[in-house]
């Protein structure tokens, strides 16, 4: 079966190179959109022209050889170029796809965002955004009554060594908490995980080294948040327990052939669980038995970002780095995934990628896809293929 190619609703230019992008998940907000971006620029005494020329993962690589040792003959060192951010809001206007349109409200300067994740769970009655940078830090940002403009809250630097923020995770996905924890997944391949209380005020619960190269990817198992699984750029995928202060990984998996750069527990199945490595594998996992996944599915391109669908436990959203991003229809026992729907109008590398919270018109349709894009700096609104068969996910 040939996928279907949706056109896109809208687009729009973020000016700085867009790698994460994030539907606000309440149905009150759900026409929000936050979008960060990351970009190189000189540094000011050099001049103040932005330029891009690296992606995000080569920037990385490039900083680790700069710190190795070098008994050669010294030379003058380049000054390091800056690493810039902004964060974007939008809000998607319009009743019906024909007059969908993509408002930018809100622009904040930050350091370079890499990853961005929105509580599923309101915060002291508040919407809010935790913001992964270049820095090293965990930003938290909340939506202002009445409208879209964010508002940092909090911020919490995890070091000071130069590592960056690579990815993040909230603890609350399924299992709503007073105090919320969120992991971060730093550059030196360390994990931190943070406590949040009442008063918006960040404390460490624990750091430990999970990997020895980049930790690419964070997440928790939504049903059971003792538990949380890593991926790094040793290729490995690992399980950790909270309750045994994270001294060593329950277990460690070899199956993907390269880096491992995105997972999520399925919040419609207790047991489910995918994760996209930069192999253009999706593999998906029965939780109770890691030893071999369910299925393997071809993505393609490198598999950035993987997205559960808000209601339904079978379909999932793909982010695939150099070959665009993808909507995967699973079978009932989860050996199969077939693509349905590919959007192929980003020119660059499809980093994030997210679904719509609002309610569609009917159980058939599709939500709202909103993606973004690296060297070309773009957005889109997109809807993918409406679905064959009702919600089974429960």
């Amino acid at each position: 079966m040939t996928p279907y190619n949706p056109p896109s609703l809208d687009s729009d230019d973020t000016v700085y190179s867009a790698d994460s992008i994030e539907f606000c998940p309440f149905q009150s907000h759900a026409n929000f959109v936050a979008c960060g971006t990351y970009q190189l620029a000189k540094d000011e005494s050099e001049g103040d022209t932005v330029e891009t020329t690296q992606t995000t993962e080569e920037t990385l690589t490039a900083a680790a050889d700069d710190d190795s040792d070098d008994d050669e003959e010294e030379v003058e060192p380049e000054k390091p170029m800056l690493r810039l951010g902004r964060l974007l809001v939008y809000d998607v206007q319009g009743s019906s796809d024909d007059s969908r349109k993509l408002k930018n409200i809100a622009c904040i300067d930050t350091d370079a965002i890499l990853d961005m994740k929105w509580s599923h769970q309101l915060i002291n009655g508040v919407p809010t955004l935790g913001v992964a940078d270049a820095s090293g830090g965990l930003s938290l940002y909340q939506l202002k009554t009445g409208g879209g403009d964010l508002e940092m809250v909090t911020k919490y630097e995890t070091n000071s060594d130069k590592k960056l923020a690579l990815s993040l995770d909230w603890s609350n996905r399924v299992q709503a908490r007073e105090t919320p924890r969120i992991a971060v997944s730093l550059s030196n391949g360390d994990i931190t995980v943070l406590d949040l209380d009442s008063a918006s005020t960040l404390t460490e619960a624990l750091t430990w080294h999970a990997h020895d190269l980049e930790a690419w990817i964070v997440g928790w198992n939504y049903h059971d948040t003792n538990v949380l699984y890593t991926g790094a750029d040793d290729s490995l995928l690992k399980g950790w327990d909270m309750r045994m202060d994270c001294s060593y990984a329950t277990f460690t998996s070899r199956t993907h052939k390269m880096g491992v750069c995105s997972i999520q527990s399925n919040p419609h199945d207790e047991h489910i669980m995918a994760t996209g490595s930069y192999d253009d594998t999706v593999l998906i996992w029965d939780t109770r038995s890691m030893r071999y996944p369910l299925s393997t599915t071809e993505a393609g391109g490198g598999v950035w970002r993987l997205k559960w669908h808000p209601t339904r436990k079978d379909v999932l959203l793909t982010g695939c780095m150099y070959n665009g991003f993808h909507v995967l229809h699973y079978d009932p026992d989860w050996a199969t995934g077939t693509i349905g729907s590919s959007f192929m109008e980003h020119k660059s590398i499809a980093y994030g990628v997210d679904w719509s919270y609002e309610p569609t018109t009917t159980p058939l349709e599709q939500p709202l896809v909103v993606s973004c894009s690296f060297y070309d700096h773009l957005i889109h609104l997109w809807r993918p293929k409406n679905m064959e068969t009702e919600d089974a996910s429960n």
